[in-house]
């Protein structure tokens, strides 16, 4: 079956008529005839009642008549998506962020790619570092504000640096350093830790770890999580303390304080791409992006 199929057999369904069908289709009758068997004997249902008088569609041909308009629907948009793309100034871009720590890069860097290209559209996506690295590779991403270099290094990815965070301590508000203006993290030893779970941001725990490390302790880890608004929670019912992006900041945080750290640890951020020589629209996007 080949999309001509399903564009003759359209016309034929909305003529009901085959010699009006085929001046439609600029086609002589007797192949668009031919055309509509071939298609009924591959699909082995009759798809058309008729008579010299009449057309019909049968109750398969009803139920195909609204599929083939819905195909030739997405292949026609797959066709316009595919000539934006290769025009001027136009086409599509899917990009993943990390909202806690680009939940202020991410708009801004949009808002002033589609003021001077407003022809290319831009799909955010929220997923997590190891998530867009993946869809980085298997292509159903063009960009990602990834986070830290490890994930995209680790997946051989293309990246660029886009800003920086510090981290800061989350604390339970009745902790004992609450009321202070800067924690030693030293004084955090004998705390346990909450931590982002390596299977979402395998980097952001490296910080932490390290940061403990010149602090002269290994943290006590109580548990490890996926997202970072579940850690503030954990913090908040007591359940630890953690070391969060500063960017948290912007997440609600009813019960918790968030204090600077002395030597608070300090990490790169980066948008990645797959392709050293990337298509028009991302080029714009990346050269946006500074």
């Amino acid at each position: 079956m080949e999309l001509r199929h399903l564009r003759y057999f359209v016309a034929v369904a909305n003529e009901l008529n085959f010699t009006r069908a085929a001046q439609k289709l600029k086609v002589a009758q007797p192949a668009l005839s031919r055309q509509i068997r071939q298609l009924e004997e591959e699909l082995g249902v009759q798809l058309l009642e008729r008579n010299k008088r009449t057309v019909r569609l049968t109750e398969a041909g009803r139920a195909f008549q609204s599929e083939a308009r819905a195909l030739l629907k997405q292949s026609d948009r797959a066709v316009q998506t595919v000539r934006r793309t290769g025009g001027a100034g136009e086409g599509t871009l899917n990009v993943g962020y990390v909202w806690g720590l680009f939940h202020s890069v991410a708009p801004a860097a949009l808002q002033r790619f589609r003021q001077t290209y407003p022809g290319i559209a831009v799909h955010l996506f929220d997923l997590t570092a190891l998530e867009q690295a993946k869809a980085l590779v298997s292509g159903e991403l063009d960009a990602g504000f990834i986070g830290f270099a490890d994930e995209a290094d680790s997946a051989g990815l293309n990246k660029r640096k886009v800003g920086s965070c510090s981290f800061v301590a989350a604390l339970p508000e009745d902790h004992r350093s609450a009321r202070k203006n800067r924690v030693s993290l030293a004084s955090l030893a004998e705390d346990f830790f909450l931590g982002i779970s390596d299977q979402s941001y395998p980097a952001a725990w490296r910080h932490v770890l390290e940061a403990c490390d010149r602090a002269g302790f290994r943290p006590r880890t109580l548990q490890m999580v996926e997202r970072g608004y579940t850690i503030l929670g954990l913090v908040a019912a007591r359940c630890g303390v953690a070391l969060v992006p500063e960017s948290l900041r912007a997440l609600p945080h009813d019960g918790i304080v968030l204090r600077p750290l002395v030597d608070a640890p300090r990490g790169d951020l980066f948008i990645a791409w797959r392709d050293r020589q990337p298509g028009p629209a991302l080029a714009k996007f990346l050269e946006q992006i500074g």
